[in-house]
């Protein structure tokens, strides 16, 4: 049952977790409904665990766009092509949430020459590590983040003052905007329980907690804490008692493709929200 009908304003894949991400007009999921090029990467601190922007905000200058097998890395001005393949294997450690306890999890180091990328932009002694598909799936993750047009309207309106990029900073995979141009209602996601695209399938799996990542400017890698005391404000409305929240997470029921202006019927739980 189709409750509203909406359509895919804009498509995110990360290929470095905690970089900035890459537009796409066209976002492919795999047999397991997850985004295909998202998250292979991560970045490794000098203690040899996963780190993210929240720790090292200038991860927000490291731009990354899958290029075939390969990542390219820009930054400082500078473009650097990462074989997909190679590297020398290591263990890292990635903290769990969950288990309050680090995972042991399988990588391979990228090389020197994007190392120095890393510390020109961010001053630190960080590795660039492509993860296992272990380190990519573990229990604890999720495939695919929504967040409506409407939420990002409510989010600006409800700042102290302007700010820039909110959909860079709230990293969606999807954003959905109203079919005919109108405006969703904000929050919608909130209550949706599935939106399809064809035969395809997004089944929401839980609400997305906010971290402090929001506030780092996209520009300039400065934090401005005041953009998660909006986020707290609006989510304390919506749900009183409960962590921060904005947007939700989902997963495909199988492989497909999602294209920026396809049409999306929601099913909506109106008993939640």
């Amino acid at each position: 049952m189709t409750d509203l009908t909406a359509r895919i304003a804009g498509l995110w894949r990360y290929p470095v977790k905690s970089c900035a991400g890459e537009s796409v007009d066209t976002l492919q999921l795999d047999a397991d409904g997850w985004p295909v090029g998202d998250r292979g990467w991560g970045i490794v601190d000098a203690g040899g665990e996963l780190t993210w922007m929240g720790a090292h905000p200038r991860l927000a200058l490291v731009h990354a766009r899958s290029v075939g097998p390969d990542l390219e890395l820009l930054a400082q001005g500078r473009s650097l092509t990462v074989p997909g393949d190679g590297g020398d294997a290591l263990e890292v450690r990635g903290w769990n949430g969950e288990r309050q306890a680090f995972d042991v999890l399988q990588v391979w180091d990228a090389g020197e020459d994007a190392a120095a990328l890393l510390k020109a932009t961010t001053g630190e002694r960080l590795r660039l590590v492509r993860l296992s598909i272990e380190a990519q799936r573990r229990p604890i993750l999720n495939a695919l983040h929504i967040v409506s047009e409407g939420s990002l309207q409510s989010w600006q309106e409800a700042l102290a003052q302007p700010l820039n990029g909110l959909a860079q900073r709230a990293r969606p995979n999807v954003l959905l905007s109203a079919e005919d141009g109108g405006e969703l209602p904000p929050f919608i996601e909130d209550i949706m329980t599935e939106a399809r695209i064809g035969a395809l399938a997004l089944g929401r799996t839980s609400a997305c907690v906010r971290c402090v990542m929001p506030t780092v400017d996209p520009a300039t890698g400065e934090p401005q804490p005041f953009a998660l005391d909006a986020l707290t404000r609006l989510s304390a409305e919506r749900a009183p008692g409960e962590p921060v929240q904005f947007g939700i997470y989902a997963r495909g029921n199988g492989a497909g493709a999602l294209c920026v202006g396809d049409r999306v019927e929601l099913s909506l739980n109106f008993g939640t929200g």
